[in-house]
């Protein structure tokens, strides 16, 4: 299997305490690797220093084998990374389509989304990628399962090849949950990478290449 990913000793400490102690971590192409362990065990804080929310206090990460300094979410975001956080930040007075452009390109003039762009660009993902979501629907009338299909597809929108689920089943329900995994597992086959955070075992075993787990 070709690395795509290492973390090689990561450390994060806030005041005395450390988030993450000598973390090494690495993800192969196109697998679907979990990530492991209880609350609290820093699973999150490792993804959001892969994201650039946080800085590690020590240790380096490469990707496709080079040395990376990620200083923040655009960053990552240029270098291929997307997260799905388990609290959705999608604007729930904006639509589907509006939200999956936020902060793009496609402007009319000045501030105003252009709507019909906006449209075209979520019915072509939603497509290629068969998550089937309503672009004039408002995130706040639809299903917690549909915001979860709006925020993978935006992070895809964006050019993530490396897509970070962090417990994306504490949300879903059982049928939720099923659809989910056959969702990824087609993206798998199209030749990107997951990183699954989980703490429950017996479900990930459906989907999990590989495994890591944070003590």
């Amino acid at each position: 299997m070709e690395e795509l990913l290492r973390m090689e000793h990561i450390s994060k400490r806030f005041g005395n305490f450390y988030a993450n102690h000598d973390v090494n971590f690495s993800v192969a192409k196109g697998e679907v690797h979990t990530l492991l362990g209880e609350n609290g065990a820093g699973k999150s804080t490792l993804m959001n220093i892969l994201i650039g929310l946080y800085q590690p206090t020590e240790g380096k990460i490469f990707l496709n084998g080079q040395e990376v300094r990620i200083d923040s979410p655009s960053q990552a975001v240029k270098l291929g990374i997307g997260m799905v956080h388990q609290h959705f930040m999608l604007v729930p007075s904006l639509t589907v389509a509006e939200n999956m452009v936020l902060g793009m390109v496609p402007k009319k003039s000045g501030l105003f989304i252009d709507a019909k762009k906006a449209v075209e660009i979520t019915k072509e993902y939603s497509e290629k990628f068969n998550l089937h979501v309503d672009p004039d629907a408002k995130v706040m009338d639809i299903p917690v399962g549909m915001k979860q299909k709006v925020e993978i597809l935006k992070a895809l929108v964006r050019g993530a090849r490396i897509l970070i689920l962090d417990e994306p089943t504490a949300v879903l329900t059982a049928q939720e949950t099923e659809e989910l995994f056959k969702e990824l597992i087609n993206l798998k086959k199209q030749g990107y990478t997951i990183i699954f955070i989980s703490h429950k075992l017996n479900e990930i075993m459906q989907i999990t290449d590989r495994m890591t787990i944070l003590r």
